[in-house]
């Protein structure tokens, strides 16, 4: 409990103040709520890197991207890609914390996908299809909005708060990356999800401050496949 706690204390020591302005959860329906992934040619964003920069790789989650906000340790809020209003859904889907042990404004980026398990599909093969969506419906959290913490603390603060998080690999050495990618292809990396590829992430946040973004993308994270 004490290790709990010191997490947790570190993680609201490092969570900025959330204006108004900046935060998605104040978008009106129907503007777009996130930055896409990089893209483009990989080799051109790596030739921007120092060879020994420090990357996490995590799997592509084939789902839809959804925020969550949380105020005073309850859910306030969820939106979907769309800042459309999907609170009421979120709150059904299991996985998901209704609770956290912080009262600080927290606001977290994550993916909800299908589980393809097939024993679950056995299991409640005599529901409904909506139903049956519904129990099968995941939630894996990868990111904290405005927290000053690098990309690996940042996953361990999110599994600490008892969110679902990505299987990762880390690699300080570019070269390494068409392994990873090659042992995704071959069906032996992040076999746990449904993926579409790759993707890749800075792991310092000053190095990711300094790379930066733009209206339409992060200059920090890259997916591949």
């Amino acid at each position: 409990m004490k290790e709990d706690k010191k997490v947790s204390y570190h993680l609201i020591r490092n969570l900025d103040r959330i204006s108004p302005e900046n935060s998605i959860f104040n978008y009106k329906p129907g503007r777009k709520a996130f930055l896409s992934l990089g893209g483009g040619n990989i080799r051109e964003w790596l030739e921007t890197l120092l060879p020994n920069t420090r990357i996490i790789l995590e799997p592509k989650i084939i789902g839809k991207r959804i925020g969550i906000r949380y105020i005073d340790g309850k859910i306030n809020k969820a939106i979907n890609e769309d800042s459309v209003d999907i609170t009421e859904t979120i709150k059904s889907i299991k996985n998901i914390p209704k609770s956290l042990p912080i009262k600080t404004r927290i606001e977290i980026c994550g993916i909800l996908y299908e589980d393809e398990n097939i024993e679950l599909k056995k299991k409640y093969i005599g529901l409904q299809n909506w139903e049956l969506q519904q129990k099968r419906l995941r939630f894996c959290a990868f990111q904290i909005f405005h927290c000053n913490i690098n990309h690996f603390q940042s996953l361990k603060e999110l599994k600490n708060l008892n969110f679902q998080i990505p299987q990762t690999q880390f690699t300080n050495f570019i070269s390494d990356i068409e392994i990873y990618l090659q042992c995704w292809k071959e069906g032996k990396l992040f076999t746990s999800y449904p993926t579409s590829g790759i993707v890749l992430k800075i792991n310092s946040r000053k190095l990711q401050k300094y790379l930066g973004e733009n209206n339409l993308s992060m200059h920090w994270a890259y997916a591949i496949n």
